[in-house]
């Protein structure tokens, strides 16, 4: 295959978030979830196009989980599959695989390009132009274009690939960061958000993307949007790695909080605002920064007028008393929240404390009754509970005004 220029015909190699050959503006050979060794073959060749892989490094590559007494053989008869596949897919006729003995190659002749190639060169050139705020971000804006997903996911679990997909991913990240810090700087935060969506996509569970998101979102006055964001990458943190958010995380939310209301002077808008709507069904459920502010309030007015108010806090352990794992504790967490939030009196208040606790508030309550309370929250959690192994505990204390 001649070179040609970046305008004409091009093999493209497509190794971020899929696998695939494009050549003409076609897709010629993709990967659509098939784990086969022609296809580990064919990405570990492109993924070390810049070298020559020795007798011993393929047969331990493609043949270490068999029996075969032959590896070398074995290998010998993988490039001939992938030769016959690659010239079956209607590419041009080339020779893409070298071979000189026992020592293989991608052809690196050939006229192509390969997306982790530009990626790492978009994301090192961003890092060179540091001084040039305007051409770091269109190289960052680059470099966050080309990745479109995780190395190779066919191959994720490929001991050979997980370095290589934790390097282009820590990549990614970065980019993003450091694209949010320099338009951060300039006050431009629309474009980060479209940025962010994408890298969520991309990694759901990573906290600091989260924050960048929400923290743009506050910015351009998407307030409801930010505070949905908030409660998504909390339960996924809760929920599915048993995690509890950040402390700064949480000071973003007080933040939304803060914002989420525009100038109101009709009193009887904001009324209605104040209002639930209907009847309320079950006892009082918000977010830990929220409880936490109620009951400083109460706690002050505690400290004066001497009511008595119990603070409960419900814990799911297992059977050894550890944090049960995150295979039954969802789903005991949801089982438990439904339970306190049909036991306790509409006036009472209750949020989550940690991915396997809840922090209850009870007024005008003894503690006799207290614990009337907390055993009538365990036993419809038993009834309903949905694992054997996750068990409900309780202690329970009187608001304590002194330290207001």
């Amino acid at each position: 295959m001649e070179k040609t220029t970046q305008s004409d015909k091009q093999l493209k190699i497509y190794m971020l978030g899929r696998f695939a050959l494009e050549y003409d503006g076609k897709i010629m050979i993709e990967n659509q979830g098939k784990i086969h060794k022609v296809w580990t073959l064919l990405g570990y060749l492109l993924a070390n196009h810049d070298r020559k892989l020795g007798a011993q490094e393929l047969p331990e590559i493609l043949c270490g989980d068999d029996r075969s007494s032959e590896p070398v053989k074995a290998v010998k008869n993988l490039v001939y599959r992938l030769r016959c596949v690659l010239a079956e897919s209607g590419l041009p006729k080339e020779n893409y695989v070298i071979q000189t003995g026992g020592i293989y190659s991608w052809n690196n002749d050939l006229d192509c390009v390969i997306d982790t190639d530009e990626f790492i060169e978009a994301y090192n050139k961003a890092r060179k132009v540091f001084y040039d705020s305007d051409k770091a971000i269109e190289f960052y804006f680059q470099a966050i274009s080309i990745y479109k997903g995780k190395f190779l996911p066919h191959a994720a679990y490929d001991e050979w690939a997980v370095n290589a997909t934790t390097y282009y991913h820590r990549l990614f990240i970065d980019s993003v960061i450091c694209l949010y810090q320099l338009l951060e700087k300039k006050e431009s935060y629309e474009p980060m958000v479209e940025i962010c969506e994408k890298a969520i996509n991309i990694d759901a569970y990573n906290e600091d993307i989260y924050k960048i998101y929400i923290h743009c979102l506050t910015k351009i006055g998407r307030h409801k949007e930010a505070l949905a964001a908030y409660e998504t990458i909390t339960t996924r943190l809760y929920d599915e790695l048993g995690v509890n958010p950040s402390k700064e995380l949480r000071s973003l939310y007080r933040d939304i909080i803060k914002t989420l209301k525009s100038v109101e002077t009709d009193l009887v808008a904001i009324k209605e605002d104040l209002n639930e709507g209907g009847h309320a069904e079950c006892s009082y459920f918000c977010e830990y920064q929220i409880f936490k502010d109620i009951y400083r309030f109460i706690a002050r007015r505690v400290n004066r007028t001497g009511e008595s108010i119990y603070i409960m806090l419900c814990t799911l352990t297992d059977n050894q008393d550890e944090i049960p794992s995150t295979e039954y504790l969802a789903e005991a967490m949801d089982t438990l929240k439904t339970s306190i939030g049909k036991t306790l009196r509409k006036c009472d208040l209750f949020s989550r404390y940690s991915n396997s606790q809840f922090v209850v508030m009870l007024p005008d309550i003894s503690y006799e009754n207290g614990c009337m309370v907390a055993g009538r929250i365990e036993n419809v959690y038993k009834k309903n509970k949905v694992s054997k192994v996750v068990v409900m505990h309780y202690k329970l204390q009187p608001l304590d005004p002194k330290l207001f």
